[in-house]
């Protein structure tokens, strides 16, 4: 979970194993199979989880008014935010498939904080490196041509060169329609750029895919 947090920097290492052992004696070992709710929008959430395998599906609102705002695969990390501010959590957190996650209940995560100032400086890290990853996807996704917001965001999504998210995520989480990002999607196919699969998308040419990203073609 260290490395999770940003703790494999050279500064850090010489202290990531007394980290890890801080942080081991509270963490629990959870399987959300596909569909469990982790926390839900409006709510506090109980504990800090962190994605170990699967994926997780971040979603404010429902039905017509469904937003995707995020998806969370291998190292990532949800409730944490909420937990400091005191706060119910913007968003509700669902299991998009079976996930095996590393789970640290609210106390126990708090108390944590306050007993080491090592660990709470490497999550105000992580925090907000996560943040500017956040304000850096969001400005990608609202602005250019459909092309280049889902060539923007299957590299920023992609983990070892493959996507894990079913159409319908990937167009929430850009704002698009379903039929328009699958043209896109089938194009980029034809070209050579990328397969699609069953709830997956492997990058085949991530350069041309980074051209079109960024308006060249």
């Amino acid at each position: 979970m260290i490395d999770c947090l940003g703790g494999s920097r050279p500064l850090l290492r010489t202290a990531a194993d007394r980290l890890t052992d801080h942080l081991a004696a509270g963490l629990e070992q959870r399987l959300l199979p596909r569909g469990t709710v982790a926390f839900r929008q409006g709510r506090t959430p109980d504990g800090v989880w962190t994605v170990r395998s699967g994926t997780l599906e971040l979603v404010t609102g429902s039905g017509r008014d469904r937003a995707v705002i995020g998806v969370l695969a291998a190292c990532g990390v949800a409730g944490d935010a909420p937990l400091l501010l005191n706060s119910p959590a913007a968003y509700t957190a669902r299991a998009l498939s079976d996930v095996q996650a590393a789970y640290l209940p609210a106390a126990r995560f708090l108390a944590i904080l306050e007993d080491s100032p090592a660990l709470t400086r490497l999550w105000l890290h992580s925090l907000a490196r996560r943040h500017t990853r956040t304000q850096q996807a969001m400005a990608q996704s609202l602005h250019g041509s459909a092309e280049q917001r889902v060539a923007g965001l299957l590299l920023r999504e992609a983990r070892h060169a493959t996507v894990h998210c079913p159409q319908n995520t990937l167009a929430a989480m850009l704002g698009l329609r379903r039929p328009t990002l699958n043209r896109v999607l089938k194009t980029f196919e034809r070209d050579g750029l990328l397969r699609i699969g069953y709830r997956q998308v492997e990058l085949l040419d991530t350069t041309r895919l980074r051209h079109l990203a960024h308006g060249r073609h």
